[in-house]
């Protein structure tokens, strides 16, 4: 009886399953092991300060600009409110630092545009575009770095 008894073979497809996932999962739980046991410990203990270096910042100007620009049969005068973002404390105070250079980097920039870019949501973005590529450039000429991510306008009245 214990001579008929046969061991039923395996398809060799599902064998080579069997050791591929295996394989595998051998691979993944190292690879995740190793991950975890070269990461530096200064790396994990400042983590929490890099999340403070990469935090939205806006930088408030100290004054409204107010200022004429051209604009149909007459003139106009506008008054525009804006705040810059930058990211992490070091970079704001940078930026609060050097406010009169970008304050007058803003005021050359909205002083040369006619009313009509006021007047429409398109030409506004255009303008806070062309505002963050003058300061952004401004601040590479001063301080070799990028600073300034956003250009925010708070209020804009033209009379």
């Amino acid at each position: 009886m214990a001579e008929n008894l046969t061991i039923p073979k395996v398809a060799w497809y599902k064998r080579k399953l069997v050791w591929i996932l295996l394989l595998v999962m051998l691979a993944g739980g190292g690879g995740a092991a190793a991950w975890l046991l070269l990461i530096p410990v200064e790396q994990t203990s400042t983590a929490g300060q890099d999340t403070d270096s990469r935090q939205a910042m806006y930088v408030s100007l100290s004054q409204p600009f107010i200022f004429s620009v051209p604009g149909g049969r007459r003139d106009r005068l506008v008054q525009i409110e804006a705040q810059l973002m930058v990211r992490g404390e070091a970079n704001a105070e940078l930026a609060r630092q050097h406010l009169p250079l970008f304050e007058s980097t803003l005021l050359n920039v909205f002083s040369r545009q006619t009313a009509d870019n006021y007047l429409t949501a398109a030409n506004k973005k255009a303008l806070r575009e062309e505002a963050l590529n003058e300061l952004n450039h401004a601040t590479a000429e001063v301080l070799e770095q990028r600073l300034f991510e956003k250009v925010l306008f708070t209020s804009i009245v033209m009379q």
